[in-house]
């Protein structure tokens, strides 16, 4: 608008923009109308002046070369699937860092700050089966081993119930081995019960007056009945077996004094202390047939036990019961559970 002289320095409305503007000077001077809005932030720049990247309905643009945590998610991703079957725990630790780099990079998309969209998403579903495999796998694996646990406790219960038939038919538990007239061992006290698991046609064909590795009666160690094959188990050789007795002196086996053989088999009433084990699941496993047991001292170390699956072992007891032995077990309670007349009276911690 222009002003005359007299109304310098006066202030005068704008008849363009309505705001108050102070006349600067004579007649002739143009008083400019305010400059229009900055209108960056609807997405326009000028000159130098840049306030961010280009506006997209109502969203910042990415730039062409903006790859963001989208980009680190999917090799993380893929590097926890790679390592998934011979390092488990890192392909976790290594998909836990994908799915949040990958959560990252679609929000870094959503802002408009990179354009790796794909590569976020990619990195999302790498990732989370990177983590969640080794997990699930994890959690199957107790399932199993009850499988298995369940399946080993059943045979050490028909077991058991073989050596309690047994003594109701002989009046006594079988003895820790099948010897010869001169009291030498021959074959193992799991041939002497085969009649009462009904097996009776193999016990038939064994030589009860030839060793277990004798000519006939080797050739019947691959013929083991499967109540002696510890269920799940793969490290032992075929015909070998991890249910074994405890033998020596107290225990439900004893040796003869002063020759080192077996005696014959213990009568129920020699066992006042209760409860006593009969059979236990061993670390080590022995041919079937062989009369190779756990030996048993009471002031001497105990053998190991157990060990095929987490948590602890199965015992089979003298009345028959069956128990499932912490590995945490006190050496003192398990030698009072070992002893079937010493009067000692097992902890709390089994």
């Amino acid at each position: 608008m222009r002003a005359r002289d007299e109304h310098a320095g006066q202030a005068a409305r704008c008849p363009a923009c309505g705001r108050e503007l102070v006349v600067p000077g004579g007649e002739g001077v143009q008083a400019t109308a305010p400059p229009v809005r900055d209108q960056l932030s609807e997405g326009v720049q000028t000159g130098s002046n840049r306030a961010g990247p280009p506006v997209v309905n109502g969203r910042p643009r990415p730039s062409a070369s903006g790859r963001g945590p989208g980009a680190a998610s999917i090799i993380l991703g893929v590097l926890s699937l790679v390592f998934y079957v011979p390092f488990p725990q890192y392909s976790v630790i290594l998909g836990m860092l994908a799915v949040v780099l990958a959560f990252m990079g679609l929000w870094a998309a959503y802002r408009g700050r990179a354009k790796d969209t794909g590569l976020a998403v990619a990195g999302l579903v790498t990732g989370a089966l990177g983590a969640l495999l080794p997990l699930l796998l994890f959690l199957a694996r107790p399932a199993e081993g009850s499988s298995t646990k369940l399946q080993s406790a059943n045979n050490l219960k028909q077991i058991a119930l073989a050596m309690q038939n047994h003594h109701d038919v002989m009046g006594m538990f079988p003895p820790a081995a099948v010897c010869d007239p001169a009291g030498k061992p021959l074959l193992s006290w799991r041939v002497a019960i085969l009649p009462f698991i009904e097996q009776q046609f193999l016990y038939s064909e064994f030589k009860l007056d030839e060793p277990w590795d004798g000519p006939n009666n080797s050739k019947l160690l691959s013929r083991m009945p499967e109540i002696y094959a510890l269920p799940g188990d793969t490290t032992a050789p075929p015909g070998y077996t991890y249910y074994r007795v405890f033998v020596g002196k107290g225990a439900a086996f004893e040796l003869a004094p002063g020759n080192g053989h077996t005696t014959p088999g213990l009568n129920l009433t020699q066992f006042t202390d209760d409860p006593t084990i009969l059979v236990v699941e061993a670390a080590t496993a022995v041919p079937w047939t062989k009369p190779d047991e756990l030996a048993f001292d009471p002031n001497g170390p105990l053998p190991p036990l157990g060990g095929h699956y987490r948590g602890g072992f199965f015992v089979a007891m003298a009345d028959g019961e069956l128990r499932f032995i912490p590995q945490t077990v006190s050496q003192a309670t398990l030698r009072a559970l070992i002893t079937r007349n010493a009067g000692d009276i097992p902890g709390r911690d089994w």
